[in-house]
Order: structure tokens, then C-alpha cells, then sequence
């Protein structure tokens, strides 16, 4: 392991585990590349208050210039001035570029890839995460703390205009927008067996981008939803995905 200072801030769950994709993302990277680390774990209510007081910049503005504040963070103390950074993308490049492998195969993000990396990240917020809501929303609500519930279920209805549980596809609706993630995730595997060579990741053995986007998703969903969500995936593209998780469950310790 290499010896680094470095504290990792995630998303409290009431499960052991975080279930954001994106702060996923980034611990997967730290994982494969066998960084120290601490989680700093912070309630979603507490974001804002908890980046501002650590110096984290925000991830956004909104348009009246109003800053956004997301996890993942991260505050990397192994040299002075620390590094602090917000979003899980830069994160990643900066742990590329501060703690290069000198294998160049196991790089996660080479620079020559990061535009087909953005295509592929593109094609799954649009044919996967931004599809799940009205089949997750509800999964998602019970996974968060009380006090984090009452934060998602007032922005989410506000965002839509009617209750959580009227947000939530039921019946042959749900099953028919299940299909349709379905289709998605096979379009995956379709162009995954396209790839010459052994492992069941992207690349092959070693961790990309990619996997980090994909694998995060994945987690998301099986730590949310073991028994709808995962049941469903694990059961699509004749098995993939419970191989592609087995490869991937070297690097999902979580610290």
C-alpha cells in the first residue's frame, strides 16, 4: 500500500455501505491503486456545511450563481499544501496523475482515452442512470438516514410536482421500463464481447474508467435494491454482470 494521507468523503447510508455511483467511482480508483485512506462519512443534508467548512470547492453553479456542493470529495494531506478536490472524474485524474502506476497498462484514465471515456459516460447517465428513478426512487428513500429522507423527499417532489410514491412506476409500467434498462445493459455486454482478449472488465483484467462508472452504478444498485434491482441485473446478459461484479469485488472494500 502506499503510504498517503488522505481523507475520502462519502455519503452516509443507514446500510455499511455507500450506495452513490459517483462516490463509488472514486473508491474503486483509490482500492485498485492500493492508496490509505479515510472516509469522512456526511449525511447529504450536511453537504453543503461540511464542504464549505473544509475549503472543498463546489461542483457547480447554478444559474443565478449560486454554488453546488457534491460528494465525492476528497483531501489529499501526503504533501503540503494539501490537494482538495470535488467531483468524482477530476478526483480520479488527480490520483492518475499524483500516483501514476509504472505499469502504463494499469492506468485507469489514459489521457489518449478520456474523450471515448466521456462518450461512454454520456451513453450510460442517458440509457441507464437518468432511466431508474421511477423504478428506484422509492429503494433509494428507504437506504438513506431519517434525517437525509426528509432532505431527498422534499427536493425530489418539489423537482416533480407530486409524492415519491406517485413518482414510482407500478405494475406492467414497471415491468416494461425494466425492458427497456434491460435493452440498455445488453448493448453493454453486446459491445464488451467485441473485445479481443481475457477478464470480464472493459479493458480486460485491469480497472478503467469505465468500470469505475459502470461498477459504481452497479453497486449502487445492488446495495440499494438487492431484491428487485440486482435480482433483475444479475439474472440479464446471461450472467454477465455477476461475473463482471465478481472481477470487480477485489477493489470494493470500503475503508
Amino acid at each position: 500500500l502506499a503510504v498517503t494521507k488522505i481523507i475520502f468523503l462519502d455519503i452516509l447510508t443507514v446500510l455499511p455501505v455507500p450506495t452513490s455511483p459517483n462516490t463509488w467511482k472514486v473508491r474503486l480508483t483509490l482500492n485498485y491503486k492500493e492508496l490509505t485512506y479515510g472516509t469522512k462519512w456526511v449525511e447529504t443534508t450536511d453537504i453543503e456545511s461540511v464542504c464549505k467548512s473544509l475549503g472543498i470547492p463546489p461542483t457547480s453553479m447554478l444559474p443565478d450563481g449560486t454554488p453546488t456542493y457534491t460528494l465525492p470529495a476528497l483531501i489529499d494531506n501526503t504533501f503540503t499544501p494539501p490537494a482538495v478536490l470535488s467531483d468524482s472524474n477530476p478526483i480520479i485524474e488527480y490520483l492518475e496523475r499524483t500516483y501514476t502506476d509504472p505499469d502504463s497498462s494499469r492506468a485507469v484514465c489514459p489521457p489518449a482515452s478520456r474523450a471515448l471515456h466521456a462518450i461512454f459516460e454520456y451513453h450510460v447517465a442517458q440509457s441507464i442512470t437518468a432511466q431508474l428513478l421511477p423504478v428506484m426512487v422509492m429503494h433509494m428513500y428507504d437506504k438513506k438516514t431519517p434525517r437525509d429522507r426528509i432532505h431527498f423527499r422534499q427536493r425530489t417532489e418539489a423537482a416533480f410536482g407530486k409524492k415519491l410514491e406517485d413518482i414510482e412506476l407500478k405494475g406492467k409500467d414497471r415491468e416494461e421500463h425494466w425492458n427497456k434498462i434491460e435493452r440498455a445493459f445488453d448493448l453493454l455486454a453486446t459491445s464488451m464481447r467485441a473485445r479481443s482478449g481475457a477478464g470480464e472488465l472493459f479493458t480486460g483484467s485491469n480497472l478503467s474508467l469505465a468500470d469505475c462508472t459502470l461498477g459504481g452504478l452497479l453497486l449502487a444498485l445492488r446495495y440499494d435494491s438487492p431484491d428487485e434491482a440486482w435480482m433483475k441485473v444479475s439474472s440479464w446478459s446471461n450472467g454477465k454482470w455477476i461475473r463482471y461484479m465478481a472481477a470487480l469485488s477485489k477493489w470494493t472494500a470500503v475503508e
